[in-house]
């Protein structure tokens, strides 16, 4: 009897992957960003929290849309860390085990990249 080899994941398969694990990230830096604009005495303050939260609504919507679509690639996300150095997610892919791994300095670009598509914004990397 021979041995199948584990079918690779597709270009798609991760693209997957990497976005449910980048929008929760994303989510829990609008949160924290919320809370400081909440005690923050701003002018504008509740016009700039409304956009951070219409930008929340926005994202978790693409996670609704995100996980059916991971249900029928066969993809389950069934555990995720926070080290030091990144994140790591531990996931199944059509029954066999794979990890994906991102440092911190990817994650921040990604995530900036992300939240200007939300904004309908050019990110050019500076502040």
């Amino acid at each position: 009897m021979t041995k199948r080899a584990a079918p690779l994941e597709t270009e798609e398969d991760l693209h997957l992957i990497k976005e449910c694990v980048l929008l929760p990230i994303l989510l829990d830096a609008l949160e924290r960003d919320l809370s400081v604009l909440g005690k923050t005495p701003l002018k504008m303050g509740a016009f700039y929290s409304m956009l951070l939260r219409r930008a929340q609504d926005q994202i978790t919507m693409d996670l609704v849309r995100l996980r059916k679509q991971m249900r029928a690639h066969g993809l389950k996300i069934y555990e995720e860390r926070r080290t030091e150095l990144g994140v790591e997610a531990h996931y199944l892919c059509r029954g066999y085990h794979h990890k994906c791994s991102m440092l911190w300095g990817y994650v921040r670009a990604e995530l900036h990249t992300r939240l200007s598509a939300y904004f309908n914004m050019e990110w050019r990397g500076t502040l």
